[in-house]
């Protein structure tokens, strides 16, 4: 019997598009790639929008999962509240930092104004047309997320997201369609790589939560969700070595949430499912930067690692810099891989794995893991399923500020199981008042620089590619250039405008790589 209700994923990620009503569903079978009807864009070459899906999972009195609940098993009734508050946060800080200003401090008006809050919006019920969001809009089962407020003093109305359902009464959402403007005039150059005063966006984050009355008369509780809404991911077949899921577990295990993996003394990690999808990520670097994560021989990166002789393996496990105990901080020990940024930006040597991924490929290294089985596009949703496939898309480090969440969800912000936060102790648009205002300037900004030794460390290339190779070409060229044909790299004003022409990263036939379908 059902006892409670929880939404899954815990956390589910929707990504900006500026496509009117072209949309996808996000991944939701881990390592699921995501190839839409019709690819990336719309018939005019507008970007869509890529929605989180929520479903609702029934647990019995010993939180034993029991089956999916769709709208044939319940009345469901969804909410979603959205919002943006970055133009009232702090300015990003590293975690250090005990006393940063706050942006527009200068203003002297209701700071509430700096908040850009639609409100809830609640909706049930099937949607046949949720495939054809033009259509669903016409049966009155789709709502735009309307911010008509006064922001600085002026007047401004935009869309922040949509909701609906889909056939079955799942609850979809859309975010915003990538709208960054400045409503008093200010241009770009007054701030730094993230902070820019008289500007907002459209990303933004919020809570999910759901009424649920089964056809039993019953109304058990239900256990709330977080959606975050993040700039498009333009290289959706390539991870971040570091991904949001291995962050928040790890800080999961850190605050007792959960038990280490290792805790059970008869666990071999899964070398399909724990060793590979690190050593991929790592070894897919070089797609989408020229230097990148060079020592690895991506032909190497198959189903045979498990006949991989134990110096070989001990050689690819030594590169590897030593987690610091503190997460966020930089390794010790004398291995630089993986070559990316830590928090503590600008000082200090490169980012680490987390400890649980460190001691997996450990295991590994020392032969002490078991082949496991590969995800397959036939394997059923599970609850746990869908959140790692929400979360393994997104940057898990470094958090200067970061893409899709910066450090607080990681240091700060309370949950009540692991992955899952905690709705009563938090705010609609908490998660992404700490990143980029607008995200354009950080986007822009952050793509590779040298370390402190000099050496070239990257930030996000599997979100914000650095170099690209084109169809039958083996020389890299700039991703985020101004035109086709230029090796010249977009302004920040630039960015603003034409985020949408920047072509996505997508695998081929003979297993490259390459950048296409550029506006």
């Amino acid at each position: 019997m059902i006892k409670t209700v929880k939404i899954y994923p815990p956390i589910g990620v929707a990504r900006l598009g500026n496509s009117p009503d072209g949309y996808f569903v996000g991944p939701e079978r881990p390592n699921e790639v995501i190839s839409p009807a019709g690819g990336f864009r719309d018939a005019g070459g507008l970007i869509k929008r890529q929605a989180a899906r929520f479903r609702l999972f029934g647990f019995d009195e010993n939180n034993q999962l029991v089956n999916e609940i769709t709208a044939n098993d319940a009345t469901i009734q969804w909410t979603a509240h959205l919002a943006n508050t970055k133009a009232a946060a702090e300015f990003f800080h590293p975690k250090s930092e005990a006393n940063p200003p706050m942006r527009n401090a200068g203003f002297t008006g209701d700071r509430n104004q700096l908040k850009l809050d639609p409100g809830p919006a609640s909706l049930g019920g099937k949607n046949p047309d949720f495939v054809d969001l033009s259509k669903s809009r016409t049966l009155g089962t789709a709502k735009d997320l309307v911010v008509n407020q006064l922001f600085l003093d002026k007047q401004v109305s935009f869309v922040l997201g949509t909701i609906t359902t889909d056939d079955a009464g799942r609850l979809v959402v859309m975010g915003g369609h990538g709208e960054s403007k400045s409503p008093t005039g200010r241009d770009l150059s007054g701030g730094d790589f993230a902070d820019h005063d008289g500007w907002y966006d459209d990303v933004s984050d919020g809570v999910i939560s759901a009424s649920v009355t089964l056809n039993d008369g019953s109304t058990p509780t239900v256990a709330s969700a977080w959606v975050l809404v993040a700039p498009p991911k333009y290289a959706p077949g390539i991870q971040s070595v570091v991904s949001l899921y291995d962050t928040l577990l790890q800080a999961a295990i850190d605050k007792g949430l959960t038990p280490a993996p290792f805790a059970d003394p008869n666990f071999k990690p899964s070398l399909a499912g724990d060793i590979l999808p690190i050593l991929t990520r790592a070894a897919n670097m070089r797609w989408v930067y020229d230097n990148g994560q060079a020592q690895f021989d991506p032909a190497a990166f198959h189903h045979t690692f498990n006949t991989m002789p134990p110096a070989a393996r001990a050689v690819v496990f030594n590169k590897l810099a030593v987690p610091s105990a503190t997460p966020g901080n930089p390794g010790t020990g004398t291995g630089d891989m993986p070559k990316m940024w830590s928090d503590l930006y600008p000082a200090g040597p490169n980012g680490t794995l987390t400890q649980t991924q460190y001691k997996m490929l450990r295991m590994w290294r020392d032969g002490n893991f078991v082949p496991g089985t590969p995800p397959s596009p036939a394997d059923p949703i599970t609850p746990e399923g869908l959140t790692k496939a929400a979360l393994n898309p997104c940057v898990g480090a470094a958090f200067f500020p970061g893409i899709e969440a910066s450090w607080k969800i990681r240091d700060v912000f309370p949950f009540v199981e692991p992955f899952r936060l905690d709705a009563s102790q938090m705010h609609p648009g908490d998660v992404s008042s700490q990143m980029s205002l607008p995200w354009q300037s950080d986007f822009l900004d952050c793509a590779v620089e040298a370390g402190n030794t000099n050496t070239q460390l990257v930030w996000w290339p599997a979100q914000r590619p650095i170099e690209v190779l084109k169809g039958g070409n083996t020389d890299y060229i700039p991703w985020a250039r101004v035109a086709e044909g230029s090796t010249v790299e977009m302004s920040v004003d630039q960015m603003v405008t034409d985020w949408f022409k920047l072509g996505f990263v997508l695998q081929q036939a003979n297993g490259r790589f390459e950048e296409v379908d550029r506006f």
